[in-house]
């Protein structure tokens, strides 16, 4: 059984096929939303991070939102395979005995991101060797701005149904903002019709800005004027870059690699509703990404990818959940070792998939 499939566009494909992958040829790396599904893959990142990756000597970006903005600012510090073990932990470890309210998933996200980004966190992912990081949020306007849940509700209708219209149609409401480590030089930038401001990242706001691109309207709460952004209220960034998409927002050459729970790409939070809307292969040229198999996926005790639906799913069994992220993350280290593999022998280019 393959259990990691690996898919590349068309520019990726032919240079895998021809050379395999180095770490040389990765200049980027992207990592989406989705809450609890990045357990499947944690594994996946950790050998990417901690073991593939150690002894590069060029830079790399790094750009994510929502658990992708939280993961990648674990796999930037200096013990990358402590903190993605700290993240996977403390993501599994969650728990609301008390119902799932905004307080309490507030509560339970600065828990999380205290140990992603404590003991002088923001320090060392701004000041690493190699990576330089990115994370995306929302400044929402009008009534995504407002704090009342009410407010909030009615505009996520509003802009659900004008996303039948097209991936452009809620520009009034929404914003992208990119913050970047300093060094990078602009290297991650937007080229929608979305408004995009972009803001440096210090010490002073890293925390603030990697907690807005997870803060899910309705049911939890924004992330007001963070320091050297735009004023306003932000949230998860992966209202408009769900899954980002690197011929959007990539300015540089080189491959993105691309660890995804999903073998495709969904470019906005709203577009996951369309089926038809499709991402052109275009914006996908340079990417590699890098996916579980249905058949491992399947041979998993949970037989699926983990999703923050579970929480209600098993709300009464809460241990059963716990047992089963488990497994799935503890399993998910099965696709890192095949990466690893695949790499290093250079099987990669017989096993890569063209998008």
């Amino acid at each position: 059984m393959n259990k990691l499939r690996i898919l590349a566009g068309q520019t990726a494909f032919d240079h895998i096929r021809q050379h395999g992958l180095q770490q040389s040829d990765v200049s980027a790396i992207f990592g989406a939303s989705g809450a609890a599904k990045w357990l499947a893959i944690y594994g996946l990142d950790r050998a990417i991070f901690s073991e593939w990756l150690t002894d590069i000597d060029h830079p790399i970006d790094v750009f994510g939102t929502s658990i992708g903005a939280f993961k990648l600012a674990a796999a930037c510090r200096r013990d990358a395979a402590a903190a993605l073990d700290n993240l996977a932990t403390a993501y599994i470890e969650q728990s609301y005995p008390h119902g799932i309210t905004a307080d309490y998933i507030d509560k339970e996200t600065k828990k999380i991101l205290d140990l992603v980004l404590g003991g002088g966190g923001s320090e060392e992912i701004l000041s690493h060797p190699q990576f330089r990081y990115h994370c995306g949020t929302v400044l929402a306007r009008g009534l995504l701005g407002r704090d009342a849940v009410f407010s909030q509700k009615i505009a996520m209708v509003k802009a659900f149904l004008l996303s039948g219209l097209g991936r452009n149609a809620n520009v009034r409401a929404m914003e992208r903002v990119i913050f970047s480590d300093v060094r990078a030089n602009g290297a991650v930038r937007a080229s929608d019709r979305y408004v995009t401001h972009y803001a440096p990242l210090s010490p002073q706001n890293l925390h603030g800005a990697v907690q807005a691109s997870g803060s899910i309207p309705v049911i939890m709460s924004g992330v007001s004027d963070i320091a050297g952004g735009p004023l306003g209220t932000h949230r998860d960034g992966g209202l408009l870059d769900y899954h980002p998409l690197p011929g959007s927002l990539w300015q540089g050459g080189g491959i993105v690699l691309y660890p995804h729970f999903y073998t495709e790409v969904t470019s906005g939070w709203f577009d996951k509703y369309f089926s038809w809307r499709k991402t052109p292969a275009s914006q996908l040229d340079k990417a590699v990404l890098l996916a579980p198999s249905d058949d491992f996926l399947a041979s998993t005790e949970l037989g699926r990818i983990p999703d923050r639906r579970d929480f209600l799913r098993m709300q009464h069994d809460d241990g059963k959940r716990k047992r089963l992220w488990q497994d799935s993350a503890t399993r998910s280290l099965e696709l890192g070792e095949e990466f690893l593999q695949l790499v290093q022998s250079g099987d990669i280019a017989q096993r890569v998939e063209l998008i």
